[in-house]
């Protein structure tokens, strides 16, 4: 798949199966949107910060810069779409807009079996196509996306409430999770939590482990960068100060930390993602314009 660590050249789609035993390193993130098609299994998907229960028939849109990480609690085989925000669009004009809306939610969207065959179908495609590989592929690729968006709209059954039903035997862990996510920005280490928890600190790791498919240093580092890049963009906090105000000890972590997950510097970010958000708002406002001219045009007709 020709796919750079910026951006894909085209829709790609791929296809892995993951045994319950295999271990993602490190959350990790894209520049470029991904459809998350779980064919079989069951596992745990965390976005930023939110986690969402995924089995068989489960579909998930990533957004671009979104931190993620999975946990395969059964062995799964899964299908992947990666696309980019243009191929959403044709002739500067939404494709779908309804449907680009709803999907664009967060949760899952599920297919029950009855209408899977038509929608695996479609993924197959996309998966044939990639070995084909021709100058044909772009645009075959690009109807076979259009048409997939289409069946998910018409079979698909939208929820977002996903997370694990509480479950008593991981009470602790799942309530030490609430805990780091409502305090992330204040000091906390593996001895607080499993004393929160009340549990041997050594017990508690391995148990946090199990549940969220992540230490708890590195849980609790997944969280604070997460609600710091939101920061990022949506004040002028200086680099420290955002830092600061997620629980990071200083600057220089933070940044290291930053890099090593989107990989560049908070600073590079922050500029790189309002040019995004200017794109995107000029491409909305055309489509404003547009709108209105086209009302302008149909009075003056009548």
């Amino acid at each position: 798949m020709r796919v750079s660590d910026l951006t894909i050249d085209r829709i790609y789609a791929n296809s892995l199966i993951r045994q319950a035993e295999y271990k993602m390193q490190d959350n990790h993130f894209h520049f470029y949107y991904e459809i998350y098609y779980l064919r079989q299994g069951e596992c745990q998907m965390y976005i930023s910060d939110r986690q969402y229960h995924m089995t068989g028939g489960d579909f998930l849109v990533i957004p671009p810069r979104e931190i993620h990480i999975n946990q395969y609690t059964t062995a799964c085989e899964r299908i992947n779409v990666y696309f980019r925000q243009s191929d959403m669009f044709q002739d500067d004009q939404l494709i779908y807009p309804q449907l680009a809306e709803n999907l664009m939610k967060p949760g899952i969207t599920h297919i029950p079996s009855a209408y899977r065959s038509s929608v695996e179908s479609l993924l197959e495609r996309m998966l044939q196509e990639e070995l084909i590989d021709d100058s044909a592929t772009p645009e075959m690729m690009s109807l076979l996306f259009r048409q997939l968006l289409l069946d998910i709209a018409r079979y698909g059954i939208h929820r977002e409430n996903t997370a694990p039903a509480f479950n008593e035997a991981n009470k602790e862990i799942l309530e030490a999770v609430q805990y780091i996510k409502e305090h992330y920005n204040q000091t906390l280490n593996l001895e607080k939590m499993a004393n929160l928890a009340g549990l041997s600190m050594t017990y508690f790791s391995r148990k946090f482990h199990q549940v969220t498919g992540m230490g708890m240093k590195e849980f609790l580092t997944y969280i604070r960068l997460s609600n710091a890049e939101k920061e990022l963009l949506s004040t002028n906090h200086s680099i420290t100060e955002v830092a600061l105000n997620c629980g990071f000890s200083n600057s220089n972590y933070f940044k290291d930390a930053f890099k090593k997950t989107y990989g560049m510097s908070p600073k590079t970010y922050r500029k790189s993602r309002v040019t995004d958000l200017m794109t995107h708002q000029s491409v909305i406002n055309a489509e404003k314009t547009q709108s209105t001219d086209t009302y302008s045009d149909l009075s003056e007709g009548t």
